[in-house]
Formats: structure tokens, C-alpha cells, sequence
């Protein structure tokens, strides 16, 4: 995606090899393409059915390209995606760089994958791939500048006219190999960076004394630690989740933060919450046989030899391992209110 003042154009470049199609575009602009500006790699669905390991390769060959260039995946066609409509930046590619660099503090709801970390997951035995997936949609308010179109008058409408896209950043695709294995929903992906320790902010929506979810825990300084157990039996891994947080919302005659069972009752909610999520990230992870967590790779760490009896059977014998998931979230802060609203 290139820059024009101050908006976002989509230029098309074929050529038979990445590198040829960046030549061939000397053959279309008089401007010079300057890689060194490069924010934001978009990868189609159709090549990462086929392998990405050509795409990563040529971009952590190029001198120009910054290793911090975040990747990710699109619904469909990449240049469908980058026509897409930036809300807020003036271009698409840095709405999503920023989003994805501060996703881990706010929602923790997708990954934010850079080129070095694909290239290191990709060239790493016992470690898979996982990105962010980014697709479009039309914004469902009508009040939307992005679907309203100028016409011949200065004026705006969206009548008869259509539609403008927007993108959302949801959930992870998973690997294997170099090959789309699948995807994780974005309750499925949080499970994934609490996991990895890389979750360091949140929502846990959790039910208390309630048949639907009524209070929200916002927690962050996550501390992960994983540790393999190697037995005759087979493989464990026990992962324990630390954490802090506070209370940022609840419905009226809900909790009082000043009574300890309530808290207590409200934490073991939590761990419950975070627990589930974590279970749920790993079934799906065994089900598309990707090793996203590193598992392997910390086997390889910790025990060398067993490594090297089973690595080229992990692919196999991932799915069948046990992890044991503990959370343990502690409510710090309870924001201005101590007691939830008594309406009267």
C-alpha cells in the first residue's frame, strides 16, 4: 500500500516471483518503491493454503523491509482487503500495525505476529505459526462517513450506491508447517496469549449469581509459566496462569466488593473463566494439530533427549498430550464504586 498525500492508494504489480513484481513496478511509477517504509504484510488466502515460506523469505531477505513489519492474514484476496476503508489513520496499513501493537493491553483478542517472530516460529522445531486474520465488512451504522459516498453536488449519500468496507481484526490463524492449518476465534486466541504470557490486558466476562454474564474483570500483569512433565505414561504440561485485576463493571445488586466472600466467589469465577478459555484454545489447537503454544519447543529445552526421539512424530503426538491449566486472578481494585448500585 503506497502514500499520496494524505490517503491510502492500492496499486496492482504482477510479476512470476515476488521480487519480479517489485521490479515491474518501475515499469507503471516514476517514483522509485521504497521497502523501507514497510508496516504491513497482507497475505491472501489463496497463498496460505500454498505456503507462505516464499512471501516471509523475501521479506526478511530484503535489506530494506523492518523486521517489525507485522503479518497477517485476509478473507479472500489481498487486494480486496487493502481497499478496504481506514476509520481513523490515513492509511489501512497503519490502522492495523497500531491496533495490533497495542491489542496485547486492550483486548488480548488477536496476535500481532511481526516478520521476525513468523521467520522464528516457521525455522523452529516444535513451534507453529500463528497471526492475526483480518477481514472486511460494511459498518452496520448509517451514519457512517465511510458508507456514505460524495456525489456531483459536494453532498453526501448512501442511497443506491455501494457499499464501502470496513476491516476487523478477529481471532488467529494457526499453522502447520508453512500451510494454513486453521483458525481460533478470539475467545480462543485470548486463551492462546494467556498461555504464551503475551495477554497483558482484558475482559473477563464472567456470571455472578446470574444465568447470563452480568460483571466484568479487566485483568492484566499476566505471568505464565509452563512446565513439561516427561513420563512413561506420556506427556504433561502443566501451565499455571497468574494474575491481578480489577473490577470494572456489574449489574445493579450484584456484588460488594467489601464482603470477602463475594470476592472470593468473584475470583473463583474468574480462574473458572480463564480456565475454560485456555482449555478451549488447546482442543482446537490439537484439533488442527498446530502447535501454536511452543510445546514442543520447550520440551526440546528442557529435555534434549526426548526431543530428539520424538521430534519428527510431534505433529502426531501433540493432540494426545495432557495440559493441566491453573488460573489464579486476584481482584485488586474495584474502581470508585464498593458496593454495586442499589436502584431505587
Amino acid at each position: 500500500q503506497t502514500q499520496a498525500a494524505t490517503i491510502g492508494q492500492v496499486i496492482s504489480i504482477t510479476g512470476e516471483t515476488i521480487s519480479d513484481a517489485v521490479r515491474n513496478w518501475d515499469q507503471r511509477s516514476s517514483r522509485q518503491l521504497f521497502m523501507g517504509h514497510t508496516v504491513l504484510f497482507v497475505i491472501g488466502e489463496s497463498v496460505v493454503k500454498e505456503g507462505i515460506g516464499w512471501v516471509i523469505d523475501f521479506g526478511n531477505r530484503n535489506r530494506d523491509i523492518p523486521e517489525r513489519a507485522m503479518v497477517v492474514v485476509c478473507e479472500g484476496s489481498a487486494r480486496d482487503c487493502l481497499q478496504a476503508q481506514s476509520e481513523f489513520e490515513p492509511l489501512l496499513s497503519t490502522e492495523v500495525f497500531n491496533i495490533l501493537n497495542f491489542n496485547n493491553f486492550f483486548t488480548s483478542k488477536t496476535r500481532g505476529t511481526n516478520l521476525f517472530q513468523v521467520m522464528y516460529d516457521l525455522v523452529t522445531s516444535g513451534r507453529e505459526v500463528s497471526m492475526a486474520f483480518l477481514k472486511t465488512f460494511t459498518p452496520p451504522e448509517k451514519g457512517s462517513t465511510i458508507r456514505q459516498t460524495p456525489t456531483a453536488g459536494g453532498k453526501t449519500s448512501s442511497e443506491g450506491e455501494p457499499q464501502k468496507k470496513v476491516f476487523t481484526l478477529t481471532g488467529a490463524a494457526a499453522f502447520r508447517g508453512e500451510k494454513l492449518a486453521g483458525r481460533l476465534n478470539e475467545v480462543e486466541t485470548q486463551g492462546l496469549l494467556l498461555i504464551n504470557s503475551e495477554a497483558q490486558g482484558g475482559v473477563i466476562p464472567i456470571a455472578f449469581e446470574s444465568t447470563r454474564k452480568n460483571t466484568s474483570f479487566l485483568f492484566r500483569d499476566i505471568k505464565t509459566k509452563v512446565k513439561p512433565i516427561v513420563k512413561k505414561g506420556g506427556i504433561t504440561f502443566q501451565v499455571k496462569i497468574k494474575g491481578t485485576g480489577e473490577l470494572i463493571g456489574t449489574a445493579p445488586k450484584t456484588i460488594d466488593i467489601t464482603n470477602k466472600s463475594d470476592v472470593k466467589k468473584m475470583e473463583s469465577l474468574i480462574n473458572r473463566e480463564v480456565e475454560r478459555r485456555c482449555r478451549n484454545s488447546v482442543a482446537k489447537a490439537k484439533e488442527l494439530k498446530s502447535d501454536v503454544f511452543g510445546f514442543g519447543d520447550k520440551i526440546h529445552r528442557s529435555h534434549p533427549q526426548v526431543w530428539k526421539e520424538i521430534e519428527n512424530r510431534w505433529e502426531d503426538i501433540f493432540p494426545y498430550v495432557d495440559v493441566d491449566i491453573k488460573a489464579e486472578f486476584s481482584v485488586e481494585h474495584s474502581g470508585l464504586l464498593d458496593k454495586s448500585l442499589e436502584i431505587k
